[in-house]
């Protein structure tokens, strides 16, 4: 805001933030009543206001490349100290969190980046946040939210996974991190932690939304809470829905978000159905999803018709947070599954123990009668509970008596058993406890030596040595302390787990309950025997996970056969997906373009239901088909771009005879041998090196005798020029995204956001004549040019490269962009000087497997979205048994 600025103007842009124009408007003229010309006043901000809406950012009114290049451009610049984000940064500093705050900070601040623009009607974005296993998502989305508040946004739904105590839970954290309850006046609650969305506040919805600053809402994903939430969006006006940017964080966002319906084309399931319909419901917003297993959202179906209900697939961005150092996850735990034996035993700590597959049937009922089932507590049951018994008495030694101390059993789904097995526990506990009282803790000395130095290096604290006369006299204040319970859908809320205030040592029995979301404080002994066929629930069962601080050294589970390498496999499938989606994201690409792929099992694991991933195709191919493009470049050494050009002149010189009768600028069937030092020798953004050299070498490795084809674009007329074996080609404009002169000299890379036109996939194709008969080029959308690329009676699954000579003078009318020249000239003005070679880009497609020839088949999964160029674990839902919220009277 400039320092000339009028009372009225700082005012109304002061209520701006938090609330509507119109109500903003009111507040300010009763701020200001006495102030003369108030009204005209307000009606030229107003109208300032639209203006700049209007030519700035409207995206309605400008095309798809337009609009990706105000995406590029930004629009978030950090948020101030003093509000949302700022106090509970202060929070995550006092508390245990500080450590993190660095970290939580650097990956919400690109995620906020991501978000739609608030206040910019029809501006609405999907995107996804992969996380791990009990890692911390809900400060990450805490903070999320709390800068996108201060950035604008108003109304926050948070979708809280299915089950009433997980709702209870993220209610409660939300209204303690966001501050909620201490500053009553900025917030209005439609959910409080006994009440989840109801119909009291529906009539005057329009009324509640304009006149708060934050309105917060914490709901099930239950179809009759999900009902009343569609209720009170349908009831808002259309200017309020218009004013009011929107923020949706869909918690666990691939239990019951996903079309569950068993074929293409059947009635969507109900929950994901109505998170569809609510989403239509939004004019201005981000729906954001967050899991840790991120399988069923990667093969949503991106290719819904624009008439249809849109469907939640994270077209617009996908952001992994960071995996700190000192989290245990399935990579750490397990190993990968690709690395040697030896290295694998080497790096991974011994905490893993075996369940014999006999003890597994004294565990486990078998089939779906579950009567008269006695669990026994086998000998590693046995053993697993003493040594938590023991490692509680570590943590006492090491000061940490008043934190929650669990241990976790989940043998089968089945609620049944979980109670039978409590009880078991109990009796085997009970002459343990009556032994304790006469100071005998002697039973607990065998697990004790077996175990306590196995995984000592992993402790870095300075607690006290965990000597057995020591250990032995805190024993008996564990068993005094210790509490055996079920959490699962059958037992009574007072009866299930609820971390108070009061330090917990419990042994906790359940299933689908504890296998998804539930944070279980101070888990560090697990017996799991529950076997699943899917990747996202075995992930999911995995509560082990997380953070171990101070008492890395005691976690163990127990696992039965198999489970170990189940796991050790999906580290590796968890490894590949992130790296996947690293490649997909500095090639510039989105979810909307490029289908994220996942990893197959070669036995009998799939990666979630069938259900879930109807919409996917088995990737025969790691690259074919896929289109790459360079779209940054970097000028920190001149000499590099003038190499480009040198290599890109050799190589024409070498495959001169493979030039095409039909057009100078073609060179038609050059083997693969032909281009190789070519690929060797240019040299492009480092952005960029890993996807072009695995590209190149698949197809290499697949696909060897595969030709490709050659092109150079013969429509440029620019004045730096490009010898084509011995005729010169004029250069095209590319001008790059407006980018501050500052940011141009400490990075000294441009960045032109698109290389190819929209029907470059054919270029060599058209040039051939080779179109589909009875089809103009107009009349091919990008699926179809794909396809005819791939036909026998097309390109034949041939590779294409495209070399774009780019002028260093390229300009646009754009206002998103600036000369190539403005933008070469802050970095070095040498580098537009008279005599400089054009700026060399290249672009591949690679070769189709047209033949049906690899043999290779199943390596990964993934949906195949259809985009436009633009340059020219099932599990049962839980019982709703929480009441309806009425409100703070």
């Amino acid at each position: 805001m400039s320092q000339e600025a009028s009372p009225v103007e700082i005012v109304f842009n002061n209520f701006l933030q938090t609330m509507s124009r119109e109500a903003a408007r009111k507040k300010t003229k009763m701020s200001l009543e006495a102030l003369p010309g108030i009204d005209d006043a307000l009606d030229a901000l107003e109208l300032e206001h639209d203006q700049e809406v209007l030519t700035r950012t409207k995206l309605t009114e400008v095309g798809t490349a337009r609009r990706r290049d105000l995406r590029e451009m930004g629009w978030y610049s950090g948020v101030a100290d003093d509000g949302v984000w700022g106090q509970l940064r202060g929070r995550m500093q006092s508390g245990g969190l500080a450590e993190a705050i660095e970290s939580i900070e650097h990956s919400t601040e690109e995620i906020v980046a991501s978000l739609a623009e608030p206040r910019v009607e029809n501006d609405s974005r999907l995107g996804l946040v992969i996380g791990n296993v009990q890692s911390g998502k809900t400060a990450n989305y805490s903070a999320v939210i709390a800068k996108a508040l201060d950035s604008g946004y108003k109304f926050v739904l948070v979708l809280s996974g299915v089950h009433n105590n997980l709702r209870k839970q993220t209610q409660m954290r939300l209204d303690r991190d966001l501050g909620v309850l201490e500053d009553r006046q900025s917030w209005y609650r439609l959910t409080d932690t006994e009440g989840d969305f109801g119909d009291a506040h529906t009539g005057n919805a329009s009324s509640i939304v304009a006149n708060h600053g934050r309105v917060l809402a914490v709901v099930k994903k239950n179809s009759n809470r999900l009902r009343k939430v569609l209720e009170f969006f349908r009831n808002l006006d259309e200017g309020t829905k218009r004013d009011t940017p929107i923020l949706v964080i869909d918690d666990e966002s691939d239990q019951a978000t996903p079309d569950a319906s068993a074929k293409i084309g059947d009635e969507p399931t109900a929950i994901n159905r109505l998170m569809r319909l609510i989403w239509a419901e939004v004019r201005n917003g981000t729906y954001l999803g967050y899991t840790a297993t991120p399988f069923a959202n990667v093969f949503m179906d991106p290719n819904v018709p624009d008439s249809s209900l849109q469907e939640l697939y994270p077209r617009d961005f996908i952001h992994v947070m960071p995996t700190p150092s000192n989290y245990f996850g399935a990579e750490r735990i397990f190993g990968l599954h690709d690395v040697a034996d030896e290295a694998r035993d080497a790096e991974t700590p011994d905490v893993i123990r075996p369940i014999s597959k006999e003890e597994v049937n004294d565990l486990v009922p078998r089939g779906r009668n579950t009567d008269g089932f006695q669990p026994q507590v086998t000998k590693s049951l046995a053993e697993a509970i003493r040594w938590f018994v023991v490692a509680c008495a570590v943590r006492r030694i090491r000061g940490q008596q008043k934190k929650h101390s669990t241990m976790l059993i989940h043998t089968t789904p089945r609620t049944d058993p979980h109670f039978a097995t409590r009880d078991a526990v109990e009796e085997f506990l009970a002459p343990l406890r009556k032994a304790s009282l006469n100071g005998d803790v002697e039973g607990f000395r065998p697990v004790f030596e077996k175990e306590i130095n196995l995984a000592a290096s992993l402790y870095d604290g300075d607690g006290l040595a965990p000597t057995w006369p020591r250990i032995s006299n805190e024993i008996p204040n564990v068993l005094r302390y210790l509490r055996t319970l079920v959490d699962n859908g059958r037992e009574e809320d007072s009866e299930r787990l609820s971390y108070s205030n009061e330090p917990q040592t419990v042994i906790v029995i359940g299933g689908s309950t504890l296998s998804r979301g539930l944070t279980l404080e101070g888990l560090f002994v697990s017996y799991f025997t529950r076997t699943s066929n899917t990747y996202d629930t075995l992930l999911q069962m995995g509560r082990w996970f997380g953070y171990r601080a101070g008492y890395e050294d005691l976690q163990r589970i127990w696992v039965s056969p198999g489970l170990d390498e189940d796991y050790r496999f999906l580290a590796t499938v968890e490894a590949d997906l992130r790296s996947e989606i690293a490649r997909m994201t500095q090639a510039g690409m989105t979810p909307a373009e490029i289908g994220v792929r996942v990893r197959l099992h070669p036995g009998r694991l799939q990666v979630t239901s069938s259900a879930k991933q109807k919409h996917a195709l088995e990737a025969e191919v790691d690259f074919g088909g896929y289109r790459l493009q360079t779209t940054l470049f970097d000028f920190s050494n001149n000499d590099v771009a003038a190499a480009n050009v040198r290599t890109a002149e050799s190589l024409f010189e070498r495959i001169q005879s493979y030039r095409s009768a039909k057009a100078s600028t073609l060179f038609e069937d050059v083997p693969l041998e032909k281009l190789k030092q070519f690929f060797g020798e240019f040299e492009i953004h480092k952005n960029y090196q890993k996807v072009f050299t695995d590209a190149v070498q698949w197809s290499s490795e697949k696909l060897p005798d595969k030709t490709w084809n050659v092109v150079v674009p013969s429509e440029g007329r620019g004045k730096d020029e490009l010898n084509v074996a011995g005729m010169s080609v004029g250069s095209i404009r590319r001008a790059p995204i407006q980018t501050d002169p500052e940011i141009l000299r400490d990075t000294e890379e441009v960045n032109i956001r698109a290389l190819m036109s929209g029907k470059d996939v054919i270029l060599d194709l058209r040039l051939q004549g080779l179109l589909p008969e009875g089809k103009t080029l107009a009349q091919l959308n990008n699926a179809a040019q794909y396809a005819w690329r791939k036909n026998r009676s097309g390109g034949d699954g041939r590779g294409l490269l495209i070399l774009y000579p780019i002028s260093r003078h390229s300009a646009s009318e754009s206002h998103e962009r600036m000369s190539m020249d403005s933008a070469l000239s802050q970095i070095d003005p040498a580098l537009v000087e008279n005599g400089q070679p054009p700026i060399m880009g290249i672009a591949i497609v690679a070769p189709f497997d047209s033949e049906n020839q690899l043999q290779s088949k199943g390596s990964t999964i993934a949906v195949r979205p259809i985009f436009d160029d633009a340059e020219d674990l099932d599990e049962l839902i839980a019982t709703d048994m929480e009441r309806d919220y009425r409100g703070e009277g």
